[in-house]
């Protein structure tokens, strides 16, 4: 039976006010009904310290978690630790030290969305979701791509997700950073809250000691980061040009700035170059890709006099071009993707991504095998511009949602709502999410 709750907590970004129509009436688990008279019956009475040392197993894998949850309500109540998606509400700062580097002081909290590929077992009919609990253990269901909440809800959506039969694969997690009460003035709401990377067990760490570390971008394009073990945020001076991106990769933190030039940065805040500047483009993504990490470079133009092919594909679409006295808006032409080379410490372009997708979201990128998906082409970038958006009705709920796609094979690009196909696998959900089950 599905837990209920009366309040939500909102990204910054995210409307501040909510309904009950704006709130994902799902948890990530689920009674199962066992047979009374089977066997399996007595899973649910095992000891609740053995279950917690089974749980405390798992507490490294989101998947493995969701599972354990969802066979019985005393296996829920059983995990009694944070889950990999959750964290303590508050993070308390030092007092601010104005030398040396060392930030603005104050409580903020870290909370954690997860993207997740869902599809029947041996069927390729993957749907995309990206969800974020709240305080009150309530799931929001979010555009996969940005912190837009879906809303309202499909009446036919069911009050709870029930995850066991179903494949669930992890694509990618990202984390939001909020102040505990308002956003300060300041160092801390000059934080570029739109990409934070963490590390619950980083390689700062000592067997003695565990070291949070959260690392994100200043509104001057310098790298900012907390560890917990200091409990102060610190600035790094390293910045030839601003910081585009950051990522977790294979237990290191990297950063690229907006020539290319990508960095490792180490524990007494040192930055090690890892790949020299590439150039060209307006915005740089980090992103895994089999293991490797991957760059995307993003052209953008003001206008589109420079490409004129672009301009007849999305002619159907709305593009806000401004350019006044106040700001100049533009508008996103293409893509190049480059592989890093760590021994050659160069990035090496990519002309083609086989049977993989790249996702640019706002907060976190991934990538997704084209197999996983009916009707999806493989070797395209989908991505967001909101000023790339259809206002057309016959959209429905893609309606407004910025998601756009770039082909390498063509070079071309095309709202999401041109392909029927590929939109599915975002919206809407799949008949075996809303049919009732028995």
């Amino acid at each position: 039976m599905a837990e209920e709750s009366s309040s939500s907590s909102s990204s910054s970004s995210s409307s501040s006010s909510s309904s009950s129509s704006s709130q994902l009436p799902i948890l990530f688990f689920q009674n199962i009904h066992l047979h009374k008279n089977s066997e399996m019956s007595e899973w649910s009475q095992l000891p609740k310290d053995l279950l917690d040392r089974i749980s405390l197993t798992l507490s490294s894998s989101c998947i493995d978690l969701i599972r354990f949850r969802s066979v019985c309500s005393s296996w829920r109540s059983s995990l009694t630790s944070y889950p990999p998606y959750c964290f303590p509400n508050r993070i308390s700062i030092n007092p601010l030290n104005p030398t040396d580097g060392l930030l603005y002081s104050g409580n903020f909290s870290l909370s954690k969305r997860i993207i997740l590929h869902l599809s029947l077992p041996n069927q390729n009919n993957g749907w995309i979701i990206k969800l974020e609990q709240d305080n009150s253990m309530f799931s929001h269901l979010l555009n996969p791509l940005s912190e837009v909440k879906i809303q309202p809800l499909p009446t036919n959506f069911p009050k709870v997700l029930n995850f066991m039969g179903l494949r669930i694969s992890e694509l990618g997690q990202e984390y939001v950073l909020r102040y505990a009460d308002k956003w300060p003035i300041g160092f801390g709401g000059d934080l570029y809250r739109e990409k934070v990377v963490f590390s619950s067990n980083s390689p700062w760490s000592t067997d003695e000691e565990i070291d949070y570390v959260i690392m994100t971008i200043h509104v001057s394009g310098k790298l900012a980061l907390f560890r917990l073990k200091d409990s102060v945020w610190s600035i790094i001076d390293d910045m030839p040009s601003p910081y585009d991106d950051v990522i977790y990769y294979k237990g290191n933190f990297y950063a690229v700035d907006n020539t290319g030039r990508a960095v490792v940065v180490g524990p007494s805040l040192t930055v090690t170059v890892v790949a020299c500047p590439v150039f060209g483009g307006d915005k740089k993504y980090l992103v895994e890709l089999d293991g490797e990490l991957v760059m995307v470079d993003r052209y953008l133009s003001i206008g589109s006099d420079d490409y004129p092919m672009y301009h007849n594909q999305i002619q159907d679409y709305e593009i806000y071009v401004l350019n006044d006295d106040t700001y100049i808006v533009d508008t996103t032409v293409q893509f190049k993707v480059f592989k890093l080379d760590q021994r050659k410490k160069e990035w090496v372009e990519v002309k083609d991504l086989g049977d993989r997708m790249l996702f640019l979201g706002d907060n976190c990128s991934f990538s997704a095998l084209v197999s996983d998906f009916i009707g999806s082409k493989g070797n395209c970038i989908y991505f967001t511009d909101r000023y790339f958006q259809s206002n057309r009705e016959e959209d429905g709920l893609l309606k407004g949602h910025c998601i756009g796609v770039f082909n390498l094979e063509d070079r071309t690009i095309k709202p999401l709502a041109s392909y029927p196909g590929y939109s599915k696998f975002f919206w809407p959900p799949p008949m075996w999410i809303t049919l009732p089950t028995s």
